[in-house]
């Protein structure tokens, strides 16, 4: 029961890449919702606007007591929905909840500043300075809601099993990648592993 957490920059393609991944593996889609969710539950309906609004334009501040209450929620939710597996999480810390889980395969996408900006500009049809303004705050959201929450730098290649950079990878290749290795993940080829140890323990000069 494949589960997959895809941590994604805004303009990379994740979310067209999480969308693909899902439907070929045939998993649960499991995002944004789980902040509507986790507010609800935790009676803390002001913490789902903060959270939601990237861009910092409804100007909601939650208090230390809801932000503890949402993350509980939003933990509790992340790990029902594992262990139910065949899942795909989208962002909201899953590679944090799920870091000791040795069967969850964690991934990030990412892009250069250029690539989203130009992305950006043409999904939204604004102009580069909006386009970049956007991503700047998508990336002081995602970034801050770890660190807050967590202690831990979004950017941190060690959360990460898989990390894809999309300036020379098209969406179908990335797709490609996150499933062979979810693939792999859940059923390993233990003997050809083994060989390949072999092989490179026996070419290993100690010196």
């Amino acid at each position: 029961m494949p589960v997959i957490t895809l941590s994604r920059e805004m303009g990379s393609h994740g979310d067209t890449i999480a969308l693909a991944v899902a439907e070929r593996l045939k998993l649960k889609l499991a995002g944004r919702e789980l902040i509507n969710r986790a507010a609800r539950e935790a009676g803390a309906p002001e913490v789902a606007l903060a959270e939601i609004d990237e861009l910092g334009l409804l100007g909601v501040k939650p208090g230390p007591a809801a932000l503890q209450l949402y993350r509980e929620k939003v933990t509790e939710a992340i790990l029902m929905l594992a262990r139910q597996g065949n899942v795909l999480l989208v962002g909201r810390s899953g590679q944090i909840v799920l870091a000791d889980w040795p069967d969850v395969l964690r991934v990030r996408v990412l892009a250069p500043r250029e690539t989203r900006i130009r992305l950006v500009q043409e999904r939204c049809h604004v102009t580069p300075e909006i386009a970049a303004a956007r991503i700047d705050a998508s990336d002081k959201a995602r970034a801050d809601f770890l660190k807050r929450h967590y202690g831990v730098y979004w950017e941190d290649p060690q959360l990460y099993d898989l990390v894809l950079n999309m300036v020379h990878l098209d969406v179908l290749t990335a797709v490609d990648l996150i499933c062979l290795a979810s693939e792999r993940l859940e059923h390993p080829d233990e003997k050809r592993l083994q060989n390949l140890l072999t092989s490179e323990a026996e070419g290993c000069e100690c010196r």
